[in-house]
């Protein structure tokens, strides 16, 4: 007998017993029991899956460059190269005051350039450019004038100057009288020829005065009472041509002499002045009157994006005891949103005499030109 029958046998028996004792008939009936249920064993935990660590990668070498390689100088070659050229030279009796090595052909192979002063009385300044094919000497076609000049100076200059691709060598010369010369050659394929020439009583300059980064030619000359005049000779592509004049300070050191003795003085000295950034000084050339209609603080302020000014082509048309009129042509450069924005005025001044002093009272002003510079000073 297996061990659920018997466990259902005595359960039986126990109930019988139990209904016996209570005075009632037993009735008997068969005892069920549920089966146990079957215990599952819990799934174990997944183990987490172990991720193998990311190598660091390692950098590859950095490559040692390799030296740019030189040229070999052969001493006995450049010694000899050295000797022959001064060989050269020496044959036509010319003692250089300067000299240089540039490429003055274009060619890509540096030339001799020299300065030289010939005798005579006076002596004349000359120049010359020795290389492989021969000698080519630099002068002016006449002597008129000076010539390239007559006292033994040392200016010279190889580059392209006017940017047109072409190297141009530029010699300073000096005449008797304090009188400045700027001589300008160019390679015209079988010698040297003049470009251009200019002459100053205070100095030639080359100085780019318009923004377009090629720097124009300069001829400045004496104006009196501590000023200068300037011509300003301009690149066009295939000569010089003067384009502009002006008036500058004789001297560059400050501060500068404002002066007022002249209605025309006082119209340059005032433009000098705000050019400069000596606001004080203009105002001060105002008159009484001016003054009284505009106090400083207001009137500066209209000079706050004001980058330079210059003037030009100032004539005095009308003058009486203690009044006149000035006209002149001015050039503003104004900052205006980070460009350089110019302008050219036709202004007209009413002046009036106060003191020992022409003030500046009124003008009326009529814009001419305005361009965008692409780089200013």
């Amino acid at each position: 007998m297996g061990l659920n029958t018997r466990l259902i046998v005595t359960l039986s028996a126990l109930a019988v017993l139990s209904f016996a004792a209570a005075g009632c008939s037993p009735r008997l009936e068969p005892l069920v029991l549920s089966p146990s249920p079957t215990l599952v064993p819990p799934s174990p935990s997944p183990l987490p899956t172990e991720i193998p660590p990311t190598a660091t990668p390692v950098p590859p070498p950095t490559p040692t460059p390799s030296p740019t390689p030189a040229p070999t100088i052969n001493p006995t070659r450049l010694s000899n190269q050295i000797d022959a050229d001064q060989g050269a030279i020496a044959s036509r009796s010319v003692d250089p005051i300067c000299l240089q090595q540039g490429d003055a052909d274009d060619d890509g192979i540096p030339e001799w350039v020299g300065v030289y002063l010939q005798p005579g009385d006076p002596g004349r300044l000359r120049g010359f450019v020795l290389d492989d094919t021969g000698w080519y000497d630099l002068q002016p076609p006449t002597e008129e004038g000076g010539g390239m000049g007559t006292y033994p100076t040392c200016g010279l200059t190889i580059e392209d100057l006017n940017r047109d691709g072409r190297t141009e060598l530029l010699i300073e010369g000096r005449l008797a009288g304090n009188v400045d010369l700027l001589h300008m050659f160019v390679w015209q394929g079988d010698g040297y020829g003049l470009l251009a020439s200019f002459q100053g009583d205070v100095g030639v300059d080359a100085r780019d005065t318009d923004g377009d980064l090629i720097p124009e030619i300069i001829a400045r000359y004496h104006a009196g009472t501590g000023l200068a005049w300037e011509a300003v000779h301009t690149w066009d592509g295939s000569h010089y041509g003067w384009t502009w004049e002006r008036y500058a300070w004789l001297h560059w050191d400050r501060p500068h002499a404002l002066t007022s003795d002249q209605p025309r003085n006082a119209v340059i000295s005032y433009y000098l002045a705000l050019d400069g950034r000596d606001l004080p000084g203009a105002y001060d050339l105002l008159s009484g009157e001016a003054q009284g209609t505009e106090p400083y603080g207001g009137w500066a302020v209209g000079f706050s994006t004001t980058l330079g000014v210059e003037v030009g082509s100032v004539r005095e048309i009308e003058r009486t005891a203690d009044t006149a009129r000035v006209t002149a042509q001015v050039r503003a450069y104004d900052n205006e949103g980070g460009y350089a924005v110019g302008r050219m005025w036709d202004v007209t001044w009413n002046l009036t005499l106060e003191g020992n002093g022409w003030r500046l009272n009124d003008s009326t002003a009529d814009l001419l030109d305005e361009w965008e510079a692409p780089y200013y000073r």
